[in-house]
């Protein structure tokens, strides 16, 4: 993805607000006069529209006045110069009592056609005044009621907008009659783990549907993943998607662009997406569907008053696209079902004697010459071979990254070091896809599907455990590990759950047919967005600054061994500052935790649970071990070779050289190993550890 900045100053937006951009039309307002037009910026011919009533205002004006009303949304039924163009807002009414308080008092809809003298105002929803709610059929909680979305559109005569958890139908002909005529569809329940909290909703009309695409960061920092669902106007039902096709969706703050890659000039089935910010530096997100995976670049923007306001302009043009259709050599893992009957029948007709009369000093010299990917193949010949798949190298047996490359079956697994690629099918039901990661230990990955189905799977041998379902599955889901392999009668699996004020816990046994729910109370602190960690016995929950707490199944309690430290916050770390992404991880016989801060060249910073003190003491080294981290799973290794020691690798994937590698840090030298610019971020991975063993 490149980026070029170039400055163009045009008379006709000087001085004035831009609400958002639709294909090429701007939307301008004059904050003095109230004025308010459409500017075509190749022509600069301008669609003048009714001034905004006075007390209209925008989030960042100076000075904010006590009561005013504001945009949440808008979209146009057509191109603003077709004479049935017809502009929709959706807005909200606050009373600002102190300059860092605010009260919504009501919600509106306002609509006007470039001819109208006037702008019309029909109310939803004033508690103040106590007139009728919004009549949300099947919603109580005033706080859904709230239209949350950064962008709501238009399709066949009917307004769709979001709320909190909700999409809200408008039928336009009512609205023109200045009556609400509405219904609700139900939002997808978020999908992502490990969870945020912070959700950037955007709403997007092409070729005939309605899509709904999820942002999600954390404490206000980067965009951490994203998805996208297509409504069935028919029967109001969503369906998660993982192609758009031919087009590419241009989103940011209160606008977007749907458009025909080609004629743009950009990669098809792609998301490009700049968020709303404070800082200085912006990022242009990019997302690609054909992999599921996020790359972005950043450029430096002057800070102004209105600096939430960033736009796309896309100019129409005819482009032919230039694509790369090499690919590298891969290998596909058993697409074929009878793939090992075939070629076990195949080697049977052409040997006289069995494989097991192959000598064992013989057979364990092979797998230091063959890839993993064949010595799983080659352990599944026979039983006597199996039992010998301890005999691995250990740089083979390194964790390696599964990516759940599209929503179906099918995985890619990266070996982080060296860049070797294969696909895999894990062997799921179809009738659970899309499915999710949550955690992964001993070569085993925690799977959760549709109707809460959870499944622990082994992608190295197409092994399928399927727990019961977890049917309090849902957005207070907060983390998930367990203690062995699920084919050991010793296997414990805990799932945590939290809104930061309560915790739950609930556990599954071998053999049992149903999640317990064991414990329940309040907690001191904010659990960090990273999964808890079995070490001896005990489970063990990071906070956000750093803060432990632990809790024991067999006693089922819970403690907190230390709490807020200032030890992890940098100088200056503040709400907007802070730390984005926070591990847990066993090394050795010991507790480490590692922070990775944002906007601060992702400084790196690991401690180490001092057991006597009860306390974090910071490492300035890994003493020969190398860290594989992610929030859903974590590992440290003994490095067999001095090149790899003391180096933490992440899941972004670098692309630098003629192979894909995982992006690292150096311990010692303190720095990264590549440019995060360079890189892609897959959506959904994991670290695994390969296990070839078929036995508990």
């Amino acid at each position: 993805m490149k980026t070029n900045v170039e400055e163009k100053e045009i008379g006709e937006i000087k001085g004035k607000v831009c609400f958002g951009c639709i294909d090429e039309w701007l939307f301008l307002w004059d904050k003095q006069s109230k004025e308010c037009f459409f500017l075509e910026l190749n022509s600069l011919s301008k669609v003048h529209l009714p001034p905004l009533p006075r007390e209209f205002s925008i989030m960042n004006l100076q000075p904010f006045p006590r009561e005013c009303s504001i945009m949440t949304a808008f979209t146009l039924s057509s191109y603003p110069n077709h004479p049935d163009c017809m502009v929709i807002f959706t807005g909200e009414k606050l009373d600002r009592r102190t300059p860092f308080t605010e009260e919504v008092t009501g919600f509106f809809v306002m609509y006007c056609r470039p001819h109208d003298e006037k702008w019309t105002k029909l109310p939803l929803y004033e508690p103040s005044k106590k007139k009728k709610k919004l009549p949300l059929h099947g919603v109580e909680d005033e706080d859904e009621q709230l239209l949350t979305g950064e962008t709501c559109v238009i399709l066949n005569n009917k307004l769709y907008t979001y709320s909190v958890f909700h999409v809200i139908v408008f039928d336009i002909p009512s609205l023109l009659a200045g009556q609400i005529d509405m219904r609700t569809i139900k939002a997808p329940m978020h999908t992502i783990y490990p969870l945020t909290d912070m959700v950037s909703t955007h709403l997007v009309e092409s070729c005939g549907h309605v899509y709904l695409v999820r942002m999600y960061n954390y404490e206000r920092g980067p965009i951490i993943n994203m998805d996208i669902y297509c409504l069935d106007t028919s029967s109001d039902k969503w369906s998660r998607v993982d192609s758009i096709g031919e087009r590419a969706f241009f989103l940011s703050h209160k606008c977007y662009t749907s458009v025909c890659a080609m004629d743009a000039g950009v990669s098809c089935n792609c998301i490009y997406y700049v968020p709303c910010s404070d800082e200085d530096e912006r990022r242009i997100y990019k997302f690609c569907l054909d992999d599921n995976t996020m790359t972005f670049r950043s450029i430096s923007i002057e800070h102004t008053e209105h600096e939430s306001i960033f736009c796309w302009f896309v100019p129409r043009r005819t482009r032919k696209m230039i694509r790369d259709f090499s690919l590298s050599p891969t290998i596909v893992l058993n697409e074929d079902s009878d793939y090992k009957v075939l070629t076990e029948e195949k080697i049977t007709r052409n040997t006289s004697r069995p494989w097991t009369d192959l000598p064992m000093r013989l057979f364990e010299l092979l797998p230091q010459h063959v890839s993993l990917v064949d010595c799983v193949r080659l352990f599944a010949v026979c039983k006597a071979w199996n039992l010998t798949s301890d005999s691995i190298p250990k740089e083979k047996i390194w964790p390696w990254l599964l990516c759940q490359e599209k929503l179906d079956d099918t995985y890619k697994l990266l070996e982080p070091l060296n860049g070797e690629e294969y696909r895999t099918k894990i062997g799921l039901p179809s009738s659970v896809c899309p499915t999710q990661m949550l955690c992964s230990k001993d070569g085993w990955v925690v799977v959760h599907g549709g109707d809460h189905a959870m499944f622990m799977v082994n992608p190295m041998i197409q092994h399928v455990v399927k727990l019961p379902a977890l049917t309090v599955f849902d957005e207070n889901f907060h983390g998930i590990t367990f203690t062995s392999v699920p084919t050991s009668p010793d296997c414990i699996v805990i799932g945590l759950f939290t809104d930061n004020i309560d915790v739950e816990i609930h556990v599954w046994h071998f053999g049992e047919e149903e999640w317990t729910f064991i414990f329940g109370d309040k907690i001191e602190f904010n659990i960090a967005n990273t999964n808890p960690v079995f070490h001896h016995g005990e489970m063990y929950f990071l906070g956000e600054y750093g803060e432990l707490g632990v809790f024991n199944p067999i006693e089922q309690t819970w403690d907190i061994l230390i709490n807020y430290t200032e030890l992890v916050c940098l100088e200056g770390d503040s709400y907007f500052r802070g730390t984005h992404d926070r591990f847990l991880l066993e090394l050795g016989e010991d507790l480490i935790s590692v922070f990775k801060y944002n906007y601060l060249d992702y400084e790196i910073r690991v401690f180490k649970l001092d057991k006597v003190k009860i306390e974090w003491i910071e490492l300035e080294d890994l003493a020969g071990w190398t860290l594989f981290l992610d929030p859903r799973s974590s590992f440290a290794k003994l490095s067999p070779h001095k090149s790899w020691s003391n180096k933490i690798f992440f899941t972004t994937i670098y692309s630098g050289t003629t192979k894909s590698t995982c992006a690292s840090y150096c311990m010692e030298s303190k720095r990264y190993e590549m440019n995060f610019c360079d890189t892609k971020k897959p959506l959904e991975c994991v670290w695994l550890e390969p296990n070839l063993i078929t036995k508990g």
